[in-house]
């Protein structure tokens, strides 16, 4: 099991930031992510490269881009030159949008596009020829492949990650819901014909330590607002049976998303949010019960956790880290 961090570019001064890579590297986190919403945060590419000239070990990498705001072949050189520049220590991590998109009046990229687009993305990561407008492409000086992750949700580009990335991004730390959408990447891999070997599958998710439930529950209760709009696409798909119960009970209650308050645990669209929403698709409690959730998520296929440490209050930031260090991740090694 891998661990990682997630920051929102500009929430924190990056001071703050380079001192919290610097004691989770020394502690054992392997990753540092940054979102990628540049209307609301700062643009992530000079956190990127702050975070890879700031570490040795961990590799950096959004959470996540999207080829609708990004032209796919400028996401793919970006991350490519930071692993070319820093060791290999790049991972792309690739969505089809979500608050960068919306922000503008833009919907998500479709599917049939998505799926081309991640195939050339992939493909220009590892190095390979595409062709994009009839144009043969190729990062020529690219030596250091760089593995893309799928952002999902849905059974469909659940199917997708399995069938075309190198690993999967779930934004949530529900085993009951991994475990659902593990189902799905292997239909997806079998259909292609792959195998999900050395698949990645990443549960990412607010974490507050603490005994005292009540302040844990009100510092991630955010982070299931953001998440309905999610399910909320789905259900106009899917009935609610073909879904998880763990990932759609409650989300109908949640209105009025504001996504300039993206993810903030007090804006005013939280106030349907319950507690048992907030506690099933986060990381809450002592570390012993932390570390309880997290064994749930390895059995159902997790293979990195990364923490949304954005929640936690700044002062408790270095506790949070050293606490994982310590009670944590050890014995996940």
């Amino acid at each position: 099991m891998n661990f990682g961090l997630m920051f929102r570019p500009g929430h924190f001064p990056l001071p703050h930031m380079l001192a919290c890579m610097k004691v989770a590297e020394d502690v054992g986190f392997d990753h540092v992510w940054f979102g990628d919403s540049h209307l609301i945060w700062h643009e992530v590419g000079p956190y990127l490269t702050a975070a890879a000239m700031s570490t040795t070990r961990m590799r950096v990498g959004p959470l996540v881009s999207n080829p609708v705001t990004r032209h796919p072949t400028v996401v793919a050189s970006t991350l490519a030159t930071l692993g070319q520049l820093f060791d290999g220590r790049a991972v792309l991590g690739v969505g089809r949008g979500d608050s960068a998109v919306r922000t503008l009046g833009l919907p998500p990229m479709k599917l049939v596009e998505f799926r081309d687009t991640v195939r050339l993305m992939r493909r220009l990561c590892r190095g390979e020829a595409a062709e994009v407008n009839g144009t043969a492409i190729r990062f020529a000086w690219l030596a250091r492949p760089v593995p893309l992750l799928l952002a999902a949700y849905g059974p469909r580009v659940l199917e997708l990650a399995g069938a075309e990335a190198d690993g999967l991004i779930l934004q949530l730390a529900s085993p009951n819901v991994v475990g659902w959408a593990m189902g799905h990447a292997r239909a997806g891999a079998r259909a292609a014909g792959r195998t999900l070997d050395r698949f990645d599958v990443v549960a990412g998710a607010p974490t507050y330590v603490s005994a005292d439930r009540d302040h844990a529950l009100s510092r991630v209760r955010g982070f299931p607002a953001t998440v309905s709009n999610h399910v909320k696409d789905l259900l106009r798909h899917y009935p609610p049976s073909e879904l998880p119960a763990d990932l759609v009970d409650g989300m109908e209650r949640v209105a009025g998303y504001d996504y300039l308050r993206h993810g903030q645990p007090d804006a005013p669209h939280t106030k349907t949010v319950t507690d048992d929403m907030a506690e099933r698709l986060t990381l809450i409690g002592t570390a012993a019960q932390i570390r309880a959730k997290i064994e749930r998520l390895a059995d159902a296929g997790v293979t990195q956790v990364c923490l949304y440490i954005g929640i936690v209050e700044p002062e408790f930031h270095f506790s949070t880290i050293e606490t994982y260090g310590r009670d944590i991740i050890p014995h996940f090694r």
